[in-house]
């Protein structure tokens, strides 16, 4: 059904609950027979289970999805087909702080935001498409048995707890954002994850999950009553068997950190997980006093559904990618956040720096468009955004963000357009764009960027590319992207100033830096990468005599690692962008993989967070370059596209597909035959060793031997050695 803009309902909340503690509020109703469809239209803030008749209703966790909520406030609607029964029935619905009410100190300064309340719920419940009941002062409300949450610092729960007595709900008011329906998926459980092993030593118990996830542990339990069980969860184990907390809970000033607490009602076995906050963690140190206790973790994010998938049977590729998906997903709680653990913000650098990766991999579109509108409700009227989006006042420092990170604002709205064919997203995000560049124009100091955050997480001893070269690199690519998406828009005047600022931009760097040498990777590839190198040959000179200085490692931090390896493969070197992926000792993604579990790590040496995704590009080049997936601009949306795969030797059998927007896209090998589906309306150019040809929808199989031997004849030539299956 089609829901009115209006509400009736009211906001409600309950205003003698303890700060920590879940309020619960309830509404007893009594419901006709005969009803064929019922929905309930729904908000609490921060966070809300909602319960009927005393069963939790659907499986999605932590909702609604986290926004700045003075600017935008999400709502959802459930389908109650199920739940409800003729007769007497009752609604519960428990809120927790989540992000609305951060009560614990942190370097974030969420618990200073402008929005912050207590908790506060509407809802509207309708009965075959009629309004049927709402939130109002005839609610009634208690403190429910969660006596602590915080999305920080984890949860207190008592099993034993009973409500005695429920009063009567106050009116609140409105958190003050526009209420949307929420069309980014929701947050749900995607694996059950059973201990690898147990910590040897005395209590308390250390379980090894085997893995860095995100979520929490459950726990079946049996006890006295008033016992209490508490979870410790910990990304890092010292070589003392003694958890390492301190990297992870330096920017928390709270003396508890990700840490869940039970206490025993004693009837029988008790099962419970905590409702309102999540983890990052491998280990759980788990300790109290219990007589039984079996524990699982539960691995949760949002529920981002594949449309890409990578095979093989090199086990580096493969681990690779595997960590690369993994630091995506478990880095994804309603925004793209940097960790699951210590921040949990939604940074745009590391946010646009994986957008190529994640389109490859997962339904990112309805995702993106969410966050890019928290960071569109985060812009100042001056055009300014912050380097976290969401945020409250942290984020917007001049040495904090910068050009470099403020380009998330414009990368990922173009990726979508390139990933999709669909100019919407261009448009949508245009005037915060256009906004965007009037500040830009404020910082620049004759047309060149000194402030912001430069090439972030490089090793040590790596050559550095200086900062403000980035910073003005980032401006160029803005203004010039710009002038791009004007154009398709047909913003002819916009267009016309873009490309002036983009050309004003690009001589001073010239004049600032088109002399230097350097022997630093990242300067090499960024000219190359931002079509800022005025000799192209001399520049990809340069680079391949920075990468044989390094002996074919990266050295450079987090945009060397998005520019390096495509500008390698684009400019005909392929071959060694292979060499540095696969490269297994430091610094390279292959030493990082091994020592982080499961997950790409902040650094190349795995130090500070072990699962973050701001490395992640490798798993776009992946696509690009072994399956040779590569988009055409001019045809965005895989309409037509160059088809260029590269075989290593060390790779034997091979598949990666891709849905398109017409559909699946793949291509496999094997030692004897290279087989490829084009779905209908999809045109592709397939070059590979030599031979080019035009390829339109279907499916078609290469004999690789025979390739081979064509490798000098023409392309119509060539033809003779595929088949059209």
């Amino acid at each position: 059904m089609k829901f009115k803009p209006e509400w009736k309902a009211q906001w409600i909340t309950f205003a003698g609950c303890p700060g920590h503690a879940a309020p619960v509020f309830r509404r007893r109703f009594h419901l006709p027979s005969g009803v064929k469809a019922a929905q309930v239209r729904i908000c609490g803030l921060g966070f809300y289970v909602m319960a009927i008749n005393g069963r939790r209703v659907g499986d999605e966790i932590m909702q609604p999805a986290f926004t700045a909520y003075d600017k935008r406030v999400l709502y959802n609607i459930c389908d109650l087909s199920g739940y409800l029964t003729e007769g007497a029935n009752s609604i519960e619905i428990t809120l927790g702080n989540g992000w609305y009410n951060e009560m614990q100190a942190s370097a974030w300064q969420f618990e200073h935001a402008v929005w912050r309340a207590q908790p506060k719920m509407i809802a509207e419940l309708y009965i075959d498409g009629e309004l049927f009941l709402f939130s109002d002062a005839s609610w009634e409300c208690a403190r429910s048995g969660t006596v602590f949450n915080s999305l920080r610092c984890g949860e207190t729960f008592d099993g034993g707890y009973r409500i005695e007595g429920w009063e009567q709900a106050s009116i609140a008011p409105a958190p003050g954002g526009v209420m949307e329906e929420q069309r980014i998926p929701p947050i749900r459980v995607r694996s059950v994850i059973e201990p690898v092993a147990i910590i040897p030593g005395p209590l308390p118990v250390i379980y090894d999950f085997g893995v860095n996830l995100s979520g929490n542990v459950e726990i079946r339990v049996t006890g006295k009553k008033g016992s209490k069980v508490a979870i410790q969860y910990f990304e890092l184990l010292r070589a003392t068997g003694t958890p390492d907390l301190e990297r992870y809970r330096q920017h928390v000033y709270d003396e508890r950190f990700q840490c869940d607490e039970y206490i025993l009602s004693g009837q029988g076995t008790e099962v419970w997980h905590s409702e309102f906050s999540y983890n990052g963690f491998r280990y759980a140190r788990v300790y109290g006093d219990y007589e039984t206790i079996e524990v699982v973790a539960r691995c949760f994010h949002t529920d981002l559904a594949d449309v890409g998938g990578l095979e093989c049977d090199n086990p580096h590729i493969t681990k690779i990618q595997e960590a690369v998906r993994r630091s995506t997903l478990t880095n994804f709680h309603h925004i793209p956040t940097d960790c699951p653990h210590r921040e949990k913000n939604g940074w745009t650098g590391d946010a646009h720096l994986s957008c190529e990766q994640a389109l490859f991999n997962f339904a990112m579109q309805n995702a993106y468009m969410k966050w890019l509108d928290d960071l569109a409700d985060c812009q100042r009227p001056n055009g300014r955004i912050p380097c976290i989006a969401p945020t409250s006042s942290w984020g917007y420092d001049h040495m904090l963000c910068g050009p470099a990170w403020d380009a998330a604002l414009f990368v990922i709205p173009w990726q979508l357009y390139r990933y999709t064919g669909q100019t919407a997203y261009l448009q949508r995000y245009y005037e915060p764009m256009e906004k965007y560049l009037g500040y830009l124009r404020s910082i620049l100091d004759h047309d060149i960027c000194r402030i912001g955050l430069g090439d972030w997480s490089a090793p040590a001893g790596a050559p550095e590319c200086p900062t403000a070269a980035l910073l003005t690199a980032y401006s160029f690519y803005m203004a010039d992207l710009f002038a791009r998406i004007s154009t398709i828009l047909h913003k002819e005047e916009n267009q016309r100033q873009a490309s002036g600022l983009a050309g004003e931009i690009k001589a001073a760097f010239l004049r600032e830096y088109g002399g230097l040498q350097t022997d630093s990777q990242l300067f090499y590839a960024m000219l190359l990468y931002f079509g800022l190198a005025e000799d192209v040959p001399q520049t990809l000179n340069h680079l391949i005599r920075t990468v044989d200085n390094a002996d074919c490692h990266i050295m450079g931090g987090i945009f060397c690692a998005k520019m390096l390896l495509d500008v390698l493969t684009d400019h005909g070197h392929v071959e060694l962008a292979y060499k540095i992926a696969s490269r297994r000792d430091f610094p390279g993604w292959g030493y990082m993989t091994d020592l982080c579990a499961g997950t790409l790590g902040e650094n190349w040496y795995g130090g500070s967070s072990m699962n973050h995704h701001m490395f992640s590009e490798i798993g776009a080049w992946y696509y690009k370059a072994l399956a040779g997936f590569r988009i055409d601009d001019c045809h965005p949306g895989f309409k037509r596209f160059r088809l260029a795969p590269y075989i290593p030797a060390d790779v034997q059998e091979f598949r990666a597909w891709h849905q398109t927007p017409y559909g699946r896209l793949e291509i496999s090998w094997d030692p004897e035959t290279i087989r490829i589906i084009l779905p209908e309306g999809v045109f592709a150019t397939f070059v590979y060793e030599g031979m080019t040809r035009e390829l339109a929808s279907g499916e078609y199989s290469f004999k690789r031997e025979k390739i081979n031997d064509a490798s000098c004849r023409t392309a119509g030539e060539a033809s003779d050695y595929g088949s059209k299956l």
